[in-house]
Order: structure tokens, then sequence, then C-alpha cells
């Protein structure tokens, strides 16, 4: 069948090539550079496709993927982990069977070749939707370090404060004490549920996967926002609040009871490291905004920090941006470069299905499962501003 069609094709460019080399007949160029376009075009799929038939006949399929000709489906055996999980019948056989929607022959193969290669991941579409709910939902997720590397991470991370020295041509150079610490990252189960109707059988594709992406990314984000702050490091990550010794070198404290004031905020400037003046923000929770912040006044009782609900950029103390955070404890300020706390995704967010826990409900639900650890990595990278105990 290839052969016969790419030799009628041949005879054709032969026609077309003594047209052009024959004289005094008039020929409409546009057409015949068209034609000649569309026949290479037919020529280079059809050696496609002789290929892929080839390697399938001899059991050594191409690793690369391959392009079918328009309106054919392309074939997934053969393709890289990264090219499975982007291919768009993969996706769709993943999201069909957590709705329990038949799959069609290409599907039901895209996902047997998964379940082999690439482990029956989530989907490379999926995901990102699931990681970009986490980043528009957790006010702290876009500024940490993240990583996604499977199993246990270690990190060195080293402050930069001693810089490059200068010698003689020839002479030793002299070892710098910066100091250089080891961030090692676990991982510990973070587990999202979402129950749904049957109903959900019946949406299409793209509405189910917006949905149940949105759900656990929206459920994980505010794990993993509690978590940066308040973690204990038992059972989940560490957090900076509980992470780090706080002492005279890194904290400063307002008078109990009292009001937080303007040299507060300046002492913990103060505190701060230059190297990390350029990425650092203040975090506090709405009450400490409102309740603290924007009522410190000047001698002339007029607000420092006027507030616009329709400009962002007022949404700084003396051009640090001010990120709210419901998770901060009342009372107490970080000032600090959140590029210092890291995070590993040892497992990336995944989805399961069981429609055995709501049996009588007709409910069915979903599971969305990921592995991962976190800690701040340089104290010395986060102030810590807080009413005093005594």
């Amino acid at each position: 069948m290839f052969e016969k069609r790419m030799k009628e094709i041949r005879a054709r460019q032969l026609e077309i090539r003594q047209l052009l080399e024959g004289d005094g007949q008039e020929l409409n160029l546009d057409e015949l550079e068209k034609e000649l376009r569309d026949l290479e075009a037919e020529c280079k799929a059809l050696e496609k496709r002789q290929i892929m038939v080839a390697g399938i006949q001899d059991g050594t399929v191409p690793t690369r993927t391959i392009q079918a000709p328009e309106g054919e489906s392309r074939s997934i055996v053969g393709m890289e982990r990264d090219q499975i999980l982007s291919a768009p019948e993969y996706r769709s056989a993943y999201l069909k069977r957590l709705q329990g929607r038949p799959l069609n022959e290409a599907e039901q193969r895209a996902l047997t070749t998964a379940a082999n290669s690439a482990g029956a991941a989530v989907p490379t579409q999926t995901l990102n939707m699931i990681v970009d709910k986490l980043r528009q939902t957790s006010a702290l997720f876009p500024r940490i370090t993240v990583s996604y590397v499977p199993g246990n991470l270690s990190i060195v991370v080293a402050n930069a404060k001693n810089a490059a020295a200068w010698k003689n041509e020839g002479s030793d150079g002299t070892p710098a004490d910066d100091t250089v610490v080891s961030v090692n990252l676990t991982g510990y189960e973070l587990i999202k549920l979402v129950e749904i109707s049957a109903a959900a059988e019946a949406m299409t594709i793209d509405a189910f996967e917006a949905y149940i992406a949105s759900e656990i990314g929206r459920q994980m984000a505010v794990a993993v926002e509690n978590a940066i702050l308040n973690g204990s490091g038992t059972g989940e990550p560490t957090g900076i609040l509980k992470g780090i010794t706080w002492n005279t070198d890194n904290s400063t404290t307002f008078v109990k009871g009292g009001a937080i004031g303007y040299d507060n905020l300046m002492d913990a400037l103060a505190l701060l490291p230059t190297l990390y003046h350029p990425g650092a923000a203040f975090v506090m929770n709405r009450k400490m905004l409102f309740g603290g912040i924007r009522k410190i006044k000047t001698d002339t009782k007029e607000p420092i920090f006027a507030y616009n609900a329709q400009d962002r950029a007022a949404m700084t103390i003396l051009g640090y941006p001010v990120i709210i955070d419901d998770y901060m404890p009342d009372n107490t300020i970080v000032l600090g470069d959140f590029n210092y706390y890291y995070m590993n995704f040892a497992k990336a967010p995944g989805i399961d299905v069981s429609r055995e826990a709501a049996f009588k409900s007709g409910k069915v639900t979903y599971r969305g499962l990921a592995v991962a650890d976190g800690k701040p990595a340089l104290a010395e990278a986060f102030v810590r501003i807080s009413e005093a105990t005594a």
C-alpha cells in the first residue's frame, strides 16, 4: 500500500518537473508549487507510517515520538516517561479511569504502557493544574524553594557571607569560613479526600479534571501553608517558627500587652543580614496588620502606613512586601527571605479513587496523596518580631 502510493507521488513529481523544463507552455506556477509541497508532505507522512509498521512487526518500535498524519492517533508504545505523561491519550485514559468510564483501544493501550514505564502517574497537564492551584491558594508556596526529587534528599546550603579573596598570582587561596548547612528532607504523607456524587462520571474530561485538580490543590495548599510556618517536624514538615532557635541575634520583641511600634520594625530590619534583604518580606496575620501595623502613627497622629485597597503596591512596609497569612499566630511577624525554606516532594501529588467507601450514598471518594518534607535552611535568613512573654 505504502509503496504503490509513494510510486504515484514520485511519478507525479517527475511529470511536474518535465512540465517546468518544457518550452512554450503556459503554466500556473502557484498551483504547481502548492501541489509539489502537498506531495512532499504526503510522502514524508507515508515514510513515517512505514517505519512505525516495520517497528511493530520487528518488535523494535522507535523510542522517539512519531507524529502521525492528521486524523490518525499516534502510537504511545516506546515513548519515554515524560512523553507518556504528556500524551493526550494517556491523559484521557487516566481521567476516564477515575470517572469509571470505558476506555477506547488507544486509551487502554496508553494506560497499560504507562503502568509499565511511568507507574500510572498523574498526567503532566493535570499535575500542573494541581501545582498551579497550590501556588494560587498558598501565599508562601510560590516564595519557597520547591523540588520534586523521589526519595530522601540532602541539600547543602551556604550563607555566602564571605567574599572571594584577592591573592598574589601563584599563591594558595585561604578557605573561607562560610556557614554550610545540610538540609535533610525525608517524606511525610499529605492526604486530601474529596467526596462527590456519582454524577462525576457524566462530566466531560476537561470539567472533571478542572474540578478534581482544583479541590485537591486547594486543600493541599492549606496544609502546606500551615506547615511552612507552624510544622512541628514530627509527622509533618518543620516550620519556620518551630524549626529555628530564636534569640537576640534573630528576634526582637515589643512590650507584653502593648502595641507594636515603628522602632520594632526598624530593629527587625537591622537584625536581618543585608544578603537577605532583596528577597525579604513581612509575614503576619490580618489581625496584626490592621490591629497593629496600620495603627502606627506619627507624632501628629497620622498613620505611617497608608492602606489603599485598590493598590497592591501599598501592601508594603518601607518597600518590603507584606504577606497576609492566617496561619501566622497573633502578635507575631516574621521578616525573611522565604527562598531559604526548602520543600521537596518525594512523591508528586497523585489521585486515586474508591467507590466502596460510600456504597449506600452512591458517592465516589477521590484521594489526593503526596509525600513531602520541608525545613528552613538558614536561620539567619529570618527574623521574628513577637510580643514579650513577661
